[in-house]
């Protein structure tokens, strides 16, 4: 674990240079391990092992990916990439985890799902509504560093996921799992 991390974690600032640390106690070792699991200083990469919290940001429509928390019932929690700046409702966190990611919405205080069972234009919608990690959570994120783009793609299904910028309304740029390869609804911005 890297010493500003461990700092971050634990709420200190280091105003002026290197800091000096005692032997840590185990249980507060511990305590800092937790908490950086959790918490992370935002220049986290995907192949890192610790979580990091981002925005993420669809790559067609330039628009932050917000879990909608507003809404009620099976549409409770849907992710859309609608708006034009950062607030509560555009952070997440990514946690890798054994062979796939993790997508947590703060806005929502939930997991992203992606929703395979759901039929028509819904099947495969992204929404933040799970409270723990099961099949429908896992996700592979890949960044394409050559040109500068992330991808995103349900494990439970095996699609990449899109933007639905050709849908209207309350379902415009709607994410969905559902793409069998990466055009330019099935890239994102990740920071």
């Amino acid at each position: 674990m890297k010493l500003r991390n461990v700092i971050a974690a634990l709420g200190m600032v280091s105003v002026a240079g290197p800091v000096m640390m005692a032997a840590m106690p185990a249980a507060i070792a511990d305590t800092a391990t937790v908490v950086q699991q959790r918490r992370t200083i935002p220049d986290w990469d995907l192949g890192d092992d610790s979580c990091a919290d981002v925005t993420i940001k669809s790559k067609a429509n330039n628009q932050y990916v917000a879990a909608e928390v507003e809404y009620g019932g099976y549409v409770f929690g849907q992710l859309r990439a609608r708006s034009g700046g950062a607030g509560a409702w555009e952070k997440f966190s990514i946690c890798p985890q054994d062979g796939y990611q993790t997508l947590y919405s703060y806005g929502a205080q939930r997991y992203v799902s992606a929703e395979k069972n759901y039929t028509g234009a819904d099947k495969g919608m992204l929404r933040a509504r799970a409270t723990s990690v099961a099949s429908f959570e896992k996700f592979q994120i890949v960044h394409n560093k050559a040109q500068g783009y992330y991808t995103i793609k349900s494990l439970v299904n095996g699609k990449y996921v899109s933007a639905e910028l050709a849908y209207t309304g309350g379902g415009y740029a709607m994410l969905r799992a559902r793409a069998d390869s990466v055009g330019d609804y099935e890239k994102f911005l990740i920071s």
